[in-house]
């Protein structure tokens, strides 16, 4: 990872993808980039989502899935450093028709429960994380 000015670093993954990172003006930076922290919850997001799509695709009810979509809720400690005290992710599906809401369970949970390392990782040091499903 590389410095440049301000509060701004840029690295390459290690999957060969251009990575910027960045502060906000007010403690120096140029908004420029994402947040560390913030890419945490990014990456959990992703991680789980990216398991779900492909359970739910093995299941062979991907294509009756119109959209889907992931939010976090969290709360941060008060004091520094200001770890995340809570974590509550919201899996929001649209199906067409019925929602094959066993299928779904399941992908979830062995997300949650089994393949997501990046939630696995959080639940050590989070002490709250909770997840709900929810059906538009």
């Amino acid at each position: 990872m590389n410095f440049y000015n301000g509060m701004l670093f840029y690295s390459k993954t290690t999957s060969g993808h251009d990575l910027i990172l960045d502060a906000s003006e007010n403690v120096g930076g140029k908004d420029a980039g994402a947040r560390p922290k913030e890419l945490i919850l990014y990456s959990l997001m992703g991680c789980t989502g990216m398991d779900v799509v492909s359970l739910l695709r093995k299941m062979r009810v991907i294509d009756q899935m119109e959209s889907f979509k992931l939010e976090a809720d969290y709360e941060n400690a008060s004091e520094h450093p200001k770890v995340y005290t809570k974590i509550h992710l919201k899996y929001i599906f649209k199906f067409n028709g019925e929602p094959p809401k066993e299928k779904v369970e399941k992908a979830v949970n062995l997300s949650q429960n089994r393949y997501c390392a990046v939630s696995a990782m959080l639940k050590k040091v989070v002490p709250e994380f909770t997840y709900e499903i929810v059906y538009e």
